[in-house]
This record gives structure tokens, sequence and C-alpha cells, in this order.
């Protein structure tokens, strides 16, 4: 790297995976990734890289039917950490609010209703943030392209694109 920086990350429990580096470096990692990934998720295609968010644009929701929280909670998998339950229960609200935004308040309400404790929703929130899954809007938080992207990859492939 001729004295460049370099740099991997790699968080199995947000399934994260980071390189930082020249174009070169980076590129070197793409396909190392990718086969990492498919050990990890054998049902489900590699997803495309996140885009970059410019504008607070709601995206294209995804198509739940009358489906209640519970029984969309309930198609997450076994592996689905509290981020992840967080995401989905902020979506959950999104939809439904007339502002198509939501609080972690709201998030952790519809959770707790189902019986499911998150230690501190509020991380999760900013988890989500960081992971540019959602993004603030008017003192709330909206979900984002990515954030609807991964929820379809984690509810499965049944779900229309």
């Amino acid at each position: 790297m001729n004295g460049q920086r370099a740099r991997l990350r790699i968080n199995l429990s947000q399934r994260e995976f980071e390189v930082e580096g020249s174009e070169a470096f980076v590129n070197a990692y793409v396909e190392r990734f990718e086969g990492w990934l498919a050990r990890f998720d054998h049902t489900a295609e590699p997803a495309p890289p996140p885009a970059f968010e410019t504008h607070p644009e709601p995206p294209a929701p995804l198509k739940l039917g009358a489906e209640s929280f519970g029984e969309l909670l309930h198609r997450l998998p076994r592996a689905a950490s509290d981020v992840d339950r967080v995401l989905l229960a902020g979506y959950f609200s999104y939809l439904r609010s007339a502002d198509k935004s939501f609080s972690t308040g709201d998030a952790n309400g519809l959770l707790t209703e189902q019986g499911v404790k998150v230690g501190n929703p509020s991380q999760s929130v900013r988890q989500n943030l960081a992971a540019k899954r959602v993004f603030k809007h008017q003192g709330r938080y909206r979900v984002s392209q990515t954030g609807v992207d991964y929820l379809r990859q984690l509810l499965g492939a049944e779900l229309p694109a």
C-alpha cells in the first residue's frame, strides 16, 4: 500500500463489513466479502452497495398487506439483533404515522407490546443511523431506502420488490 492507511472492520453481530484504503485495496476485498457473506446467509442474494441518501424522501414501502406487527416480528430470522428489531418496529410505526416518521419511543412501544425487551433502544436507533438505515427528520426518524432494502433481505424473498 506504499504507506497509505488501510483498515478492515468486521462486525458479525450487525452483519457489517468495512474496508478502507486505496481503490485497489478495497476492490481486492469485494469478492472476499461476497464469499464470506454467502457463508453466513445461504438464503439471501448479495445485496447491492447502499445508495447515498441525498434527501429525506420516504422510500418505496414494503408491501406488508394486513399483517400485524406481531406477525411481521415473527418473520425476522432467529439471528436478528435488537438493532434489527428496532428498525422493523420503527418501519412499522413509520408506515402508519401521518408524517411518515417514528420516534425511539414508538418503536420501543411496539416491541414492548410483543414482550420484546430491548436493552437500549436509543443505542439501536443510533446504530441504524450510523448504518444509514434511518435518518433524522424534523426531530424524529425516517427509514431510508437502505433500511427498507435491509428489511427486505431480513424478511425474505417473498416480499415484492
